[in-house]
């Protein structure tokens, strides 16, 4: 017993031309002449219409034994089957639609055969003997005599290889397009939506229910909608646009900046009847690029700050010397400074750097002999760098003469944020102890103009430094606003 076969949606007999369709339903009356034509037993005039078909006919007898084939046939199948012994179809090897073998015992001829009655618009894939493939449609028709016995099937394949291979095309290109992250969108040469991708659902917040029938416009700006007209124009004569940046309106009104590209859409005759649209979301781009220039101007304006406090340092460092040696030490010491904290500040796009890590990376060559104590505080570039200088004449001070300059000596480094006058404060702090006994410096260099008169720029009370028997004490009290930059 041979299956019952679900027949796939068929385009059916609309596939076939007008005259393969009149000979079916011909065959398919019961006539004498039909067992003759079953057997095989066919005359001249008979035979040449079926070899003048442009389809693939062939004809088995009751037993399902091919009995005629025409050419068409032989060039479908790929090979010539012998007449009387090959059975239901002449093809290498048969295969369902999704590619899992069919026996030939239980293809449409079979079940034509079987219940006899025609069997229309079946699909299937028939394998030639050179491996290569071809989709076919059948129309297997059962042969009947006057008798109404069943005396053959006459059968017509239809190759539809090329449909399928468009339709495989057609839908790995929707595949395609719909799975983009890029917005896709098709319409008319009135701007009207025909298609709209998910990722335009994405990009603009509209589902495709929401845009598809109206105009293209709904995204784009009112101060833009000049944009459209001019679009469509330069479409009309046939020209791509290609990476068009602009910017369009989401559905919850905010914008984005989009890089466009506009494609003519050209109909079966070759005239343009719409555009698709490839956008692109480039705001990351934009601000990327809003960045760098940004960061451009930034390092400019900074190398040339940096230039002159470099020229500061050492002219300053040679004017206080009493050898070359030692104002070469005191340059190379301080540049030393100002390069771990531009390196600090690069990394973060001069953004300003956290006074906590300002302090560390100075203090770093006498970690276990310094406490360091306060919460974050974000400065400004230009403070960050006055803080590092600060804090490294500090060091250098203790080491050379304070309480870095012995085994027991400690230095304890804090600060503080409070309010004081409706006015959030900074408190600083630099306490040495345990110490050699230190006096008021005879004389006055680079380092006292940064401690006294460089920090003093920032603070509404000039900075205290004491030189107390036990040990240097240097402080800063003032807005916080001055050194952070925010109100």
């Amino acid at each position: 017993m041979v299956k019952e076969l679900d027949v796939v949606k068929p385009s059916a007999e609309k596939d076939l031309p007008g005259p393969a369709i009149r000979i079916l339903d011909a065959l398919a009356r019961p006539a004498d002449d039909l067992a003759a034509l079953a057997s095989g037993r066919i005359d001249g005039t008979a035979r040449a219409i079926l070899e003048a078909l442009p389809v693939a006919v062939y004809i088995t007898d009751a037993e399902g034994r091919i009995t005629f084939y025409n050419t068409a046939a032989a060039a479908l199948w790929g090979c010539a089957p012998e007449v009387g012994k090959a059975e239901f179809c002449g093809s290498w090897r048969l295969y369902w639609p999704d590619g899992t073998p069919m026996r030939h015992a239980e293809c449409p001829m079979a079940l034509a055969l079987e219940q006899g009655k025609p069997v229309r618009g079946m699909e299937a894939i028939a394998e030639r003997p050179d491996g290569s493939r071809v989709h076919f449609i059948r129309y297997p028709t059962p042969l009947h005599d006057t008798s109404g016995q069943l005396v053959g099937v006459v059968n017509m394949l239809m190759d539809i290889t090329d449909r399928k291979q468009i339709e495989s095309s057609a839908h790995l290109l929707a595949a395609v397009v719909e799975s983009s992250d890029d917005a896709i969108v098709s319409k008319d040469l009135n701007g009207i939506v025909a298609s709209w991708n998910r990722g335009a659902e994405r990009l603009f917040g509209y589902t495709a229910e929401e845009m598809i029938g109206k105009s293209i416009t709904i995204v784009i700006p009112s101060d833009r909608l000049h944009e459209e007209a001019d679009v469509l124009s330069r479409v009309r004569r046939g020209e791509l646009i290609d990476h068009y940046e602009t910017i369009r309106r989401r559905k919850d009104a905010s914008l984005v900046d989009i890089s466009l590209t506009v494609s003519p859409i050209r109909g079966a005759d070759g005239r343009i009847v719409g555009a698709s649209k490839i956008a692109r979301d480039i705001t990351e781009r934009k601000r990327a690029q809003l960045r760098h220039e940004l960061l451009t101007r930034e390092i400019h304006h900074r190398t040339k700050n940096l230039f002159a406090v470099v020229q500061s340092v050492v002219s300053r460092s040679f004017a206080d010397k009493r050898s070359l040696q030692d104002a070469e030490a005191a340059v190379l010491s301080r540049l030393r400074s100002l390069a771990q904290t531009h390196v600090m500040l690069i990394e973060r796009e001069w953004q300003g750097a956290d006074i906590a890590e300002v302090v560390r990376v100075e203090m770093g060559p006498y970690t276990g002999r310094v406490t360091i104590e306060g919460p974050s505080v974000m400065l400004t570039a230009q403070a960050a760098q006055n803080f590092a200088l600060a804090v490294h004449e500090l060091a250098t001070n203790a080491a050379k003469y304070g309480a870095l300059s012995n085994p027991d000596g400690r230095v304890n480094i804090s600060w503080t944020v409070g309010r004081a006058n409706g006015h959030r404060a900074f408190r600083f702090c630099w306490q040495e102890r345990n110490g050699p006994p230190v006096g008021q410096p005879t004389r006055r260099g680079f380092g006292s103009a940064v401690l006294e008169q460089v920090m003093a720029e920032y603070f509404d009370l000039p900075p205290r430094i004491e030189f107390a028997a036990n040990g240097v004490r240097y402080e800063l009290s003032g807005s916080l606003e001055a050194i952070t930059g925010q109100a």
